[in-house]
């Protein structure tokens, strides 16, 4: 088995893997330490039941910050739909500092929402015409990243939202290059799902991301 140090994943939530390294922040990766509280708010309500999830092994590291690791410490980084979730400016700082620990012949592979392919999720669905089908609020849903629409009229729904980081800043593949670019990286390949360089693509690239992202892998 590979040392944990080899293989980052920044911003992992409950789908990382426990011989990699992984980095999240916020309430609900804390709570993955506090699997009894977690339940708690399940059972109240204030978190949905999928949140009842066995978390992989993580270090509580805000990402917005420097990364404690040396330069050139692991050899892939993994980081799939997390950087939309920050503003442009916080985001080239996040893949500054995996420019900064990523070896010289590792890689990075970023998954984002796809904004052309968000549009092909509406353009399709609204084509085929269903009767119950609301195009253009799905397409708002995956814009955003939670069901905005909804009122959080109850106390828990109001706590419940405490939760939920927005999308701050939606790309495609020009402005995802010009990104990665910008941060010191040399090359960016747009792949398939499930497909790469980067180990263990058949456990973390999920089914759920694959209709709406695009896959890249930048290197130094």
């Amino acid at each position: 088995m590979k040392s944990p140090e080899t293989f980052l994943n920044i911003g992992c939530g409950p789908n990382g893997l426990n011989h990699w390294l992984n980095f999240d922040w916020g309430i609900l990766p804390l709570l993955s330490k506090f699997p009894g509280v977690r339940r708690c708010l399940i059972r109240l309500g204030a978190l949905p039941q999928g949140y009842d999830l066995a978390w992989p092994g993580l270090k509580l590291v805000d990402i917005r910050k420097r990364f404690p690791l040396p330069d050139g410490a692991v050899k892939f980084i993994y980081c799939s739909h997390v950087i939309e979730h920050f503003e442009r400016w916080e985001a080239l700082h996040i893949l500054r500092e995996c420019c900064r620990c990523l070896r010289d012949d590792g890689a990075l592979r970023l998954v984002v929402p796809d904004i052309p392919k968000m549009i092909a999720c509406y353009q399709q669905a609204a084509a085929a015409a269903q009767p119950d089908a609301r195009p253009a609020r799905d397409l708002c849903r995956l814009w955003w990243g939670f069901d905005k629409d909804i009122e959080p009229g109850s106390f828990v729904g109001r706590f419940s939202r405490r939760f939920i980081r927005d999308h701050a800043w939606n790309y495609d593949r020009q402005e995802l290059e010009l990104l990665v670019k910008e941060v010191g990286f040399r090359a960016m390949t747009v792949c398939d799902f499930r497909k790469g360089t980067v180990p263990d693509l058949d456990k973390l690239d999920l089914e759920g991301h694959k209709s709406h992202s695009i896959y890249a892998e930048v290197v130094k």
